[in-house]
């Protein structure tokens, strides 16, 4: 290649580098306004906050923050067990891509593989960066199942005509939460047994004809078995720092279902504690956790409905159920969008100076 040539491909690689960051930008806060725009009436919006205390709603905010930094502490709890010079930041980042891309994609799919994907920038193994985040989930699983059937046993007596109304979608959810769990603890003790059932699941599906190509589900079981048994042996290994992280778990989940009770106290409303509040957004947590659709969009609503109707009265259901998704939904998708975007600028600038200084060199 002549010299003109090397240096057209020099600067087009340097305006990639330096200008990819601000398309990532646009791009983010684009998706994040359609998703926003095409699921609230900005008429009701403005009605609803006008509605609302501003005090509890912030306090509801800063629900979410205490959830984050509790997450990224145990995120980064279990990196340093590999690393134990990393830094608080980049737990934080990997809290936030794992958070954004969880509610922009079906199922909560998109958000592993990304905080994955920035491990690997940082030179952690995809053996070390999966054990990290099956860990976190692992015990983020088991203390949702676990604050749920608690939940469940509270609430069962005292707001038995709102569980009635759901009980089909709670017992679902709970059913395909407790399996996940029981799962678990079975790999942690018998991994051939936890196979066995595995390999049983699968085979019943595919003689249902609802799954197809026996290889490929076989392989993702075998896949599945393998990262699991690695993780569990570590948090099996470190037993008292597990305690430690399984009770910030719970506080971290608390915090997160809080959001509820903040919206309840916004509308001005007193009559129903905050036990009794939490506990439903546990249990509605849980129900809706299967529903295939980003932040289980529509799911979440009418659950809602259902669970809270009797708590906030005909008059404010509506109302409280917009506060409480702008909140535990819209928020952090925006949050997590400008944040992305920011941290993607300065990114693509520190880049872009290295190819400077290089070239200068």
């Amino acid at each position: 290649m002549d010299q003109a040539g090397s240096r057209k491909k020099f600067w087009e690689s340097k305006f990639w580098k330096k200008y990819s960051s601000y398309l990532f930008f646009v791009f983010l806060i684009s998706a994040t306004a359609i998703v926003i725009l095409t699921q609230v009436d900005p008429e009701t919006f403005l009605k609803t906050i006008k509605q609302a205390n501003g005090y509890f709603l912030i306090l509801g905010i800063g629900c979410v923050f205490v959830y984050w930094l509790l997450e990224a502490y145990m995120l980064l709890m279990l990196m340093r067990r590999d690393k134990p010079n990393e830094s608080f930041q980049f737990a934080w980042m990997v809290t936030m891509v794992g958070q954004y891309y969880n509610l922009i994609t079906p199922s909560a799919t998109g958000g592993q593989p990304l905080q994955l994907f920035e491990m690997s920038k940082k030179n952690y193994s995809i053996g070390s960066g999966t054990a990290v985040l099956v860990q976190k989930y692992a015990l983020y699983q088991i203390t949702v199942t676990f604050l749920a059937i608690v939940a469940t046993i509270l609430s069962i007596t005292t707001l038995h005509q709102s569980l009635d109304a759901a009980k089909w979608l709670i017992a679902i959810g709970l059913l395909v939460n407790i399996a996940g769990v029981v799962l678990i603890i079975i790999l942690a003790f018998n991994v051939n047994a936890a196979k066995a059932i595995m390999m049983g699941c699968v085979g019943l599906l595919l003689k249902l004809h609802i799954l197809k190509n026996p290889q490929k589900y076989h392989e993702k079981v075998d896949h599945f078995i393998n990262e699991y048994q690695i993780a569990i042996k570590a948090l099996k290994s470190n037993k008292m720092e597990t305690a430690r992280l399984f009770c910030v778990s719970i506080l971290q989940i608390l915090a997160f279902f809080s959001v509820n009770y903040c919206v309840y106290r916004s509308l001005g409303l007193h009559g129903v504690n905050a036990i009794t509040i939490v506990s439903l957004q546990a249990i509605l947590y849980v129900a809706v956790a299967f529903v295939p659709t980003p932040g289980a969009a529509g799911g979440a609503e009418a659950g809602f409905l259902l669970l809270f109707g009797p708590i906030y009265g005909p008059g404010n259901t509506a109302v409280a159920m917009i506060l409480w998704r702008l909140i535990i939904f819209y928020f952090i998708i925006l949050f997590g969008g400008v944040y992305l975007s920011l941290h993607s600028i300065r990114i693509g600038k520190e880049r872009a100076k290295e190819i400077d200084e290089k070239y200068e060199d």
